[in-house]
């Protein structure tokens, strides 16, 4: 299904609980995540469908998370105009004779030598340069939340499908909000820095960080992830794909296509970020779940880190952020392609006819094993090992797919139809979807899973709440 991404900001998710996974379209893949199909880095800041949007950056740098996609505000353009004389520079920078190889605009408790240092580890990842010095802004974390919140027209895009994302969660016995609530809980979250921690802006070419919300390695990680964003900014056109994914999320068959973007776009910030907390024995933050993270379905969330977790290890199996520049030039065809890198090019998904439903359709289309990902973990944003193995072990064999969300006043269902690619594969994906379907979810929900002939069909529906 589609889903709106904000984009026009790449958003890293703060990713306290798994670090990671990088950023999602800030408001954006949040927003995806929740309407059954994900943006940009945005929500880097920043991806199931309406409500979903990386990312692509989504979300435009995903600082977790994001996927960001977020609408330039007055704020932007405010400190947009601010000149190199407003730059200021900390002691230790004033101390010492390098020169700066970036622009600054505020406070960093960083030298110069260790901000060139990250550029230049960052370039020799991606064995690109940069082609003009990257701008980074500090924000008050009130001017940073307010660089978060969606312009205009995405945000009259998620009003429109406030109801189907409410429709979805509902139908999967996620949660008995309404639209209105679950829409404002979905906002809050990814317009705050518990959700994005970082985000860069394509059309203005500049990294936001906001002051406070992290400190030490955390901060110096997610600033590596949002300057990757700068130089990929600089040689291929984020923008674009920010108006791309904006298109997709209006597109009721668009669901694979927009993760893949959003994959690969933080998939490559996730990995350059990951990398350097290795060579700089930066340890992963061990903070726990931000007790906001309890405000929305965890769905939401696992949907909008996924591009992050999913495209940082496919990129270092492709040989990592320097080989992977093609990737801008020819996106892969579905998630499966980015969840198995190998299968790039020579695994198209099968097409799939919509399975029968009663009642209004309010959204459908391919989702792809991104979304078989996200609904076999479930209700759980710490999923065991074991289970990760068994989900993956059964989407494996995936070959293609078609949901359906329908419903009338009463009630709301998700209805899926699946194809795989041999009969084992089949089984093991109907053994997957029984178990899902005997689940005990939060909210009374009434769950099949259907194996005939060469098909499966999946169902789960729960009372409609307005």
């Amino acid at each position: 299904m589609s889903y709106p991404a904000d984009e026009s900001n790449l958003g890293n998710p703060t990713g306290r609980s798994a670090r990671w996974r990088g950023m999602v379209l800030a408001a954006g893949l949040l927003l995806t995540a929740a309407a059954c199909g994900d943006t940009s880095d945005a929500a880097d800041d920043a991806t199931l469908e309406d409500q979903t949007t990386a990312a692509a950056d989504e979300s435009t740098s995903d600082t977790e998370a994001g996927d960001a996609v977020t609408g330039e505000t007055e704020a932007d353009t405010e400190t947009g105009e601010a000149s190199a004389e407003t730059t200021e520079t900390t002691e230790a920078e004033a101390a010492t004779d390098e020169e700066p190889r970036f622009e600054l605009v505020g406070e960093l408790d960083l030298t110069t030598a260790e901000i060139n240092s990250m550029i230049e580890f960052i370039e020799t990842s991606t064995g690109r340069e940069f082609l003009r010095p990257p701008r980074i802004e500090i924000q008050s974390i009130a001017d940073f939340e307010a660089g978060l919140v969606p312009d205009a027209e995405l945000q009259a895009l998620m009003d429109e499908n406030a109801e189907t994302t409410a429709r979805l969660y509902q139908a999967l016995g996620y949660t008995a909000d309404g639209a209105d609530e679950l829409a404002t809980n979905l906002a809050n979250l990814g317009q705050s820095t518990d959700f994005i921690s970082g985000r860069y802006d394509p059309d203005d070419d500049t990294v936001y960080i906001p002051d406070g919300a992290l400190t030490g390695g955390d901060f110096d990680a997610i600033l590596v992830h949002e300057l990757l964003h700068a130089l990929d900014g600089q040689h291929a056109d984020l923008a674009g794909l920010i108006e791309r994914l904006r298109e997709l999320a209006t597109n009721t068959t668009s669901t694979d296509e927009a993760f893949a973007i959003s994959a690969v776009v933080e998939g490559r910030a996730t990995a350059v970020q990951f990398e350097w907390m290795m060579a700089n024995n930066v340890a992963p933050s061990q903070a726990g779940i931000p007790p906001s993270f309890g405000t929305v379905p965890a769905a939401a969330i696992n949907g909008a880190i996924l591009p992050y977790q999913i495209g940082a290890q496919s990129i270092m199996e492709l040989g990592g952020p320097a080989e992977t520049w093609h990737l801008y030039d020819g996106f892969p065809e579905s998630s499966e392609q980015m969840v198995f890198p190998a299968r790039i090019g020579n695994d198209a998904p099968v097409e799939v006819t919509a399975p029968g439903v009663d009642g209004e359709i309010f959204s459908e289309g391919v989702n792809g094993v991104a979304t078989l990902l996200v609904l076999g973990i479930g209700e759980t944003l710490q999923p065991s090992p074991l289970l990760i193995t068994e989900i993956l072990g059964a989407a494996d064999g995936w070959g293609g797919d078609y949901f359906i969300l329908s419903g009338d006043d009463e009630q709301s269902c998700l209805t899926g139809k699946i194809v795989a690619d041999t009969p084992t594969d089949l089984t093991e994906l109907g053994d997957l979807f029984t178990d899902w379907s005997e689940r005990e979810t939060t909210h009374p929900a009434t769950r099949t899973a259907v194996v005939d002939g060469e098909e499966l069909t999946i169902t789960s529906c729960a009372p409609f709440n307005a």
